[in-house]
């Protein structure tokens, strides 16, 4: 979709099959997304979904929170009253180094970014770039 450009509209179908993965899965994923202001679903004949943005303006963090909630590289740094230990532990302060890491990471690094980086544009039927060869 980031590489389609916010005027490409999006079936669930053709989103599936581009990410490789059922229809149902994707339906639940868009609905997230949808839900966290990222995409827009349009109703109809003519319907799906396509971003409600700039691509550029959507961090690949919030796109991650969006459909797996906060993302956390282990249960301690979520909060103290996880663990009895997460006062006196040794590793705890490396943990909380790495996860903020993690996310200033992927907050950094936009959807646009991404699709920039992953070459041509999407080979969905439909789409603006639909069969030609993945050259963009």
């Amino acid at each position: 979709m980031a590489r389609n450009g916010a005027d490409v509209i999006f079936t669930a179908d053709e989103l599936a099959v581009a990410a490789a993965t059922t229809v149902d899965f994707m339906h639940k994923i868009m609905r997230a997304l949808r839900d966290a202001g990222i995409v827009e679903a349009k109703r109809g004949p003519s319907g799906g979904f396509r971003l409600a943005r700039d691509a550029a303006e959507i961090s690949l963090l919030e796109a991650v929170q969006a459909v797996q909630g906060p993302v956390a590289i282990n249960r301690c740094v979520i909060g103290l009253d996880v663990c009895e230990r997460s006062e006196s532990c040794p590793l705890r302060p490396t943990w909380l180094r790495v996860q903020e890491e993690l996310e200033s990471g992927l907050q950094a690094a936009s959807l646009a970014q991404i699709a920039a980086a992953s070459g041509a544009g999407c080979d969905c039927p439909g789409s603006t770039n639909a069969g030609d060869g993945g050259d963009g």
